[in-house]
């Protein structure tokens, strides 16, 4: 028994089965539960489309759906610019806040405030949600420490009564951190704990039935799948090149089919290996003594508008998350801009007021809180040529109104006020203009 019968036996395998060669191909398969699969070889296997309702998909999503990283991350790393202040009821800041002045300089051993307010904000944005482990001595004491804990990894369950509590703790019966195998590893008791919300909450069932939340990303399980699988055919064609041609059975001839003898067969492997030999991952030639012919497969790749899936994965991702895609797409500078200021203004600024309203709940004391400003953000600053027109506008109208006898002083004044920060029940001191008599 030659070696290729002893292999054939061993593994179970027919007589005249001929393996085809051991190669990295690419090829999609779905399980039993419809999932779809990209097979790499014999056993990468990932996954390319997303249940985007599942905060485990959605942190997949994060590390292999570029655009919506890239989405998410720019909102983080704008959020980042906020300062954060704390104050009394009036609006005033004290040295008696030092304590939590530090915590929020200093949240945990790894992050500055800005590092801390960026992973916030990318959870907001990606998940709907954003837990953080609150350390401290007491129920009462300031925290020494606060931490952000991924999403994915975060259960709240339900006391299974909603809509007629007003306390945490009539709705929620516990919260835990789940480890990397799915086992609980912590249960946090309520003071240790504070959940950041971006997203509307869903009650799926009685007591011990873990609280959902419904976020903007939820929508984009086609978006994000579209784009993986589009990135993996364009990883095929650029690898493989795609498919080269087609073989076909030629029989043209009126005669039939003439096929190769077993010498002629055996002539051609021989010089094969002669000439080429077998090293590293070549592999033998296979000869068939059937008369083929082969046509080769000629298109244009730019035919399968995967470029297009990026484009409009990227818009769809943007328009969930309420940022305009010029952001991400436009070239022209005053456009960007434009873009980067609506995204302050409908996302980032809002976004931080939650922010701040859930850290005072959780680590400020009584008359204090939390106040998170982007005044210095040059795309939110006034634009001052602009303002200079206007105010130089306003006030040859109200000059001009005011040496007609059609308003008073107060009334200019009033008027003015909405333009330049005075007081308008203020004195105004008399010019002397008799000074030179």
């Amino acid at each position: 028994m030659d070696i290729l019968k002893k292999i054939q036996t061993s593994l179970g395998l027919k007589a005249g089965y001929i393996p085809e060669p051991i190669r990295t191909v690419n090829i999609m398969g779905h399980d039993a539960d419809g999932w779809f699969y990209m097979h790499k070889g014999l056993h990468d296997r990932r996954r390319v489309d997303f249940d985007m309702t599942q905060n485990c998909e959605k942190a997949r999503a994060l590390l292999m759906c570029a655009p919506f990283f890239m989405v998410c991350d720019k909102l983080g790393s704008m959020a980042s610019r906020g300062v954060p202040y704390v104050m009394d009821e009036q609006g005033n800041e004290r040295s008696t806040f030092d304590d939590v002045r530090r915590l929020l300089a200093n949240p945990n051993p790894l992050q500055t405030w800005e590092a801390f307010l960026k992973q916030v904000e990318l959870s907001l944005a990606a998940f709907g949600t954003c837990p953080i482990s609150l350390v401290r001595a007491t129920e009462q004491s300031v925290p020494v420490a606060m931490w952000v804990i991924p999403a994915e990894r975060f259960r709240m369950y339900g006391t299974g009564r909603n809509m007629r509590q007003s306390e945490l703790a009539e709705v929620v019966s516990r919260a835990v951190v789940i480890g990397e195998d799915g086992r609980e590893r912590t249960e946090l008791q309520q003071y240790e704990y504070c959940v950041i919300y971006n997203s509307m909450p869903i009650f799926k069932g009685g007591r011990e039935h873990e609280i959902g939340f419904v976020a903007p990303c939820d929508s984009l399980s086609a978006p994000v799948s579209n784009w993986v699988a589009a990135m993996a055919a364009t990883h095929t064609l650029l690898v493989n090149g795609g498919p080269k041609g087609i073989l076909y059975s030629d029989y043209s001839d009126s005669m039939g089919n003439t096929q190769l003898t077993r010498e002629d067969e055996r002539e051609v492997m021989h010089r094969f290996q002669r000439d080429y030999g077998l090293v590293g991952q070549e592999h033998p030639i296979l000869v068939t003594r059937y008369r083929l012919g082969w046509l080769p497969l000629d298109f244009n790749a730019d035919q399968l508008k995967l470029q297009d899936t990026d484009d409009r994965a990227t818009r769809a991702i943007a328009t969930a998350l309420g940022v305009n895609v010029s952001l991400f797409t436009e070239s022209k500078y005053d456009n960007q801009e434009s873009a980067k200021k609506g995204a302050y203004q409908d996302v980032i600024i809002p976004d931080s007021k939650k922010i701040a309203a859930a850290l005072t709940a959780a680590i400020c004391k009584r008359g204090e809180h939390i106040e998170i400003d982007y005044t210095d953000v040059e795309c939110m600053q006034k634009d001052k040529l602009a303002e200079a027109d206007t105010l130089r506008v306003a006030g040859e109208a109200l000059g001009s109104l005011l040496d007609k006898g059609l308003i008073t002083t107060s009334e200019a004044r009033e008027r003015l006020a909405d333009y330049i920060d005075i007081d308008p029940s203020a004195s105004v001191p008399q010019l002397n203009n008799n000074s030179n008599e």
